[in-house]
């Protein structure tokens, strides 16, 4: 027994604990990320989602953008979807967002803040807004980040269908989970918005094309 009357660590004790954090360093290392991302990629390809957009409506007059909480993806992408519309003359068209499942007391995260910043967008002093039927029936175009965002909306509001869209299917070239799905960056590093934010101005600009006739 040890001095605190513990048994002694053993040697085969201190093998287990340095292959243990040999183990916890491979799970977290970039490589192992991109594999288990690999793995996402493939279980989403042989299992895809059966959703598709509808066609976009002739006249678009107003567009909810739509996520979880409605704190960092969509604020976001009705901003850079508003700027978008005025620069193609259709600042008439209305941009809002909104939230499946928000708190009173949410704020945009710092690092939303400051990549949202880089766009000219400020979310310093967004307020999270709640999804209602109100607000579903008040917009021409809802768009949400997820397919799993845009089937339970489905389910929510089915005479509403023909209004849902899913903005990741604005984007080109895109396979497995990323065809499907803009990921929550929240509580994650300032990388992973600035990855989605990208992603959304790029989608969103492929959508104001879309709704906005060419000249």
């Amino acid at each position: 027994m040890g001095r605190s009357g513990e048994a002694p660590i053993s040697a085969t004790d201190t093998v287990v604990a340095v292959v243990d954090r040999a183990l916890t360093a491979m799970l977290t290392h970039s490589l192992a990320m991109a594999l288990k991302r690999r793995a996402r990629d493939l279980l989403w390809s042989l299992n895809e989602p059966k959703v598709k957009n509808p066609p976009i409506p002739s006249h678009v007059r107003s567009m909810l953008f739509v996520c979880l909480g409605n704190i960092c993806r969509s604020p976001f992408a009705a901003h850079i979807a508003s700027h978008q519309l005025a620069v193609n003359d259709a600042a008439g068209i209305r941009c809002d967002s909104a939230g499946i499942k928000t708190t009173q007391g949410g704020r945009s995260p710092r690092e939303a803040c400051e990549v949202a910043a880089e766009y000219g967008v400020s979310l310093v002093h967004h307020r999270p807004q709640m999804l209602t039927r109100s607000l579903v029936d008040a917009f021409d175009m809802v768009v949400v980040m997820e397919s799993s965002q845009l089937q339970e909306l489905r389910i929510s509001y089915p005479d509403a269908a023909d209004r849902l869209f899913l903005l990741s299917f604005f984007e080109v070239g895109l396979a497995g989970y990323e065809r499907y799905n803009i990921p929550d960056p929240f509580s994650q590093p300032r990388t992973a918005y600035e990855a989605c934010y990208r992603r959304i101005d790029g989608a969103v600009s492929r959508l104001i094309a879309a709704v906005v006739p060419s000249s």
